[in-house]
């Protein structure tokens, strides 16, 4: 692995892109530039790890670190990112020296999305909260990978998502500041971006050290479905496989990174938020698009358990309901055939039970999702017998 240096920039009217990939940067606005924690390399230290352990070469951070990082580093969470993933070994790390970051630390933050995790935490922590020491005062969005790959049109998607969150932060009256990075960069060529995607985020809250003191991550999990499920997600979404117990060593001697939300299945989440007018609003799921699709996988899941609360219609402002139920029968086939080995169906499942919500059989959801799962079967078998390559090459030819 190359030399690489880090950087911080300031972005005045424009977007800085840069193409050179030996340099990892983060970037905030202008007048935030106060808040970056350029005193300390911390913000450097999870995703070079990362490349350091995939490309198995030992790591040298020409800078001062927190100390309590460098030890989590060194003695935990190293140890459960080679559980993750085979492809990582554990390596050496060097630094020039430990140094504790300055500034303020006043900032309790929480990331804003708009999604049910993230809607779910700010309800709480500050809807709800009454305690200054723990109530959120700032939200943020970050741009590291989240979005699509580096490039152009990640950063319109991004850019589109930033303005219908900050019409959220306006009206909770809140503050939400932005960072952008280069970070997808390096990490998405070791993998889909779930695999070391969150050590990016997690990367920009250090960056902003100087004035974050606390900051809620909204969790995907909760406890029991990381034990009972965090094993299907090795090697492929770090944060499903092991957030409720490697984020907490995430942290320095001035910022803490809490979990919020593994309290909670995702249905519980969705029905704590089911009534409160800014996510009925707001609320925003989507996958492949700013604006909810009503179909896609993660659409469909929230429309489901609206849909078993009875509670679409309060939706329908931000979802297509027709486009729902359009594919309602197949979502729902699906959450019976899957939920022993799906975490999400599972709930799902365990939601509409609860609820004397009525599934089909399983015998009826085998037969009606057949065809589609032989389909999907011999894409499969046909991938793995052509390769790659060769299969995305036909795959194109045959579509002109």
């Amino acid at each position: 692995m190359d030399k690489i240096n880090c950087r911080y920039y300031v972005l005045g009217g424009g977007q800085n892109y840069l193409e050179d990939n030996s340099e990892i940067w983060f970037a905030v606005k202008n007048e935030n530039a106060h808040m970056l924690s350029d005193d300390v390399y911390d913000a450097f230290v999870l995703v070079p790890l990362y490349m350091a352990m995939y490309y198995k070469q030992d790591l040298h951070i020409h800078g001062c670190v927190s100390k309590r990082l460098y030890k989590n580093v060194m003695n935990y969470l190293q140890r459960i990112l080679c559980d993750f993933s085979d492809d990582l070994s554990r390596v050496d790390v060097h630094v020039d020296g430990f140094k504790e970051s300055e500034g303020e630390h006043n900032i309790i933050g929480a990331g804003i999305s708009c999604g049910v995790d993230s809607l779910t935490t700010i309800y709480d922590r500050y809807v709800h909260e009454d305690d200054p020491e723990y109530k959120i005062n700032a939200l943020f969005l970050f741009n590291c990978g989240t979005h699509g790959d580096y490039g152009e049109k990640s950063e319109q998607l991004y850019q589109d998502r930033y303005a219908m969150n900050k019409s959220a932060a306006d009206e909770l009256g809140l503050p939400v500041y932005q960072v952008e990075s280069n970070l997808h960069a390096f990490t998405h060529p070791m993998g889909p971006d779930p695999k070391a995607g969150y050590l990016a985020i997690w990367s920009c809250i250090f960056s902003l050290q100087r004035a974050i003191g606390k900051y809620y991550v909204s969790s995907g999990c909760s406890y029991e479905q990381v034990l009972s499920f965090g094993k299907k997600y090795h090697d492929h979404d770090f944060a499903d496989f092991s957030e409720t117990y490697s984020l907490p060593l995430i942290r320095t001697e001035q910022l803490e990174l809490i979990i919020y939300g593994c309290q909670y299945e995702r249905t519980q989440k969705t029905e704590k938020i089911s009534d409160w007018d800014l996510a009925q609003k707001y609320l925003n799921v989507c996958v492949p698009q700013a604006h909810n699709c009503s179909k896609c996988v993660k659409c469909l899941r929230t429309l489901f358990a609206l849909d078993v609360m009875g509670k679409l219609e309060k939706f329908a402002g931000v979802f297509d309901i027709e486009t729902y139920k359009q594919h309602s029968f197949w979502n729902k086939c699906d959450i019976v055939l899957e939920r022993g080995s799906n975490v999400f169906k599972c709930d799902d499942y365990n939601f509409a039970k609860a609820h004397g919500f009525k599934l089909p059989s399983y015998f009826t959801a085998y037969i009606y999702l057949f065809p589609s799962r032989l389909k999907g079967f011999t894409k499969r078998a046909a991938r793995k017998l052509m390769g790659e390559r060769l299969y995305e090459s036909i795959k194109r030819i045959v579509k002109h």
